[in-house]
């Protein structure tokens, strides 16, 4: 049984690279180089993963929202 992505984008914390180029509305190249410098990725084994909750802080510290 595959497990894997059976969770909508939304209640996931951390999301792989596909799915976090997705949730910025970046392509993969850039989203993954702008993800990287604001600090958000963890790597977990040999996967890196990006956290969804600092990549929404970051934009809401941008926003002058926090």
């Amino acid at each position: 049984m595959n497990l894997r992505n059976t969770a909508p984008l939304s209640e996931k914390r951390l999301l792989d690279a596909p799915e976090a180029c997705q949730y910025i509305s970046m392509g993969k190249n850039r989203g993954i180089e702008f993800l990287r410098s604001i600090g958000v990725e963890r790597k977990i084994g040999k996967r890196c993963l990006y956290d969804k909750i600092l990549i929404d802080r970051y934009f809401d510290t941008q926003a002058g929202e926090e």
